[in-house]
């Protein structure tokens, strides 16, 4: 359990770093979900692993108590920070978000609150990765939401701009296999 309780810890603190400094950066509001799908399924893996591998040992109230409390939390706290965003629209129309102190503060209190839990129910961090995931995968659609009821006219804007990213990403990739 020692090499998956590290490699979750060190993987889990490196995502933390790069996330936390990008949300507290201005950046366009946008829906990309693939890379919080990647890092629940990683997540999912790892839970896979320690149970397979390391013989972690959870009952079934022991799942429905700890993991009910640990998606509630990821949940709350993601709509915390995504609450505690400054909004507004750039010069060319565009929708942009950034993150505050308050946003730290959310981070820090969701992080500590679920590593405990996470220390009490596994004995491990194994879930960490399986938490910021999720939580981060809530944390996008809230701000989308937020951001969308604040300047539902710009935020079209913003979609289209997505779209069109996405087709451009689309066509490289079939521009490369040629």
């Amino acid at each position: 359990m020692q090499n998956l309780d590290l490699t979750n810890l060190v993987l889990g603190t490196w995502l933390l770093f790069v996330v936390i400094k990008r949300q507290l950066a201005p950046k366009i509001v946008r829906f990309k979900i693939e890379s919080f799908i990647l890092v629940i399924l990683l997540g999912a893996a790892s839970i896979g692993d320690a149970f397979q591998k390391q013989h972690l040992q959870i009952t079934l109230q022991q799942a429905l108590i700890f993991g009910g409390l640990s998606l509630a939390s990821a949940v709350i706290f993601a709509g915390l920070r995504a609450w505690s965003y400054h909004f507004w629209v750039n010069d060319e129309g565009i929708v942009m978000r950034q993150g505050n102190w308050l946003t730290l503060v959310w981070w820090a209190v969701g992080i500590i609150g679920h590593l405990g839990v996470d220390r009490i129910w596994t004995g491990s961090s194994v879930t960490l990765l399986l938490y910021l995931g999720v939580t981060l995968l809530v944390q996008r659609g809230c701000v989308w939401l937020l951001a969308s009821r604040q300047y539902p006219t710009e935020m079209r804007h913003n979609a289209a701009l997505q779209a069109e990213s996405r087709h451009d990403r689309h066509e490289q990739k079939r521009s490369r296999k040629k």
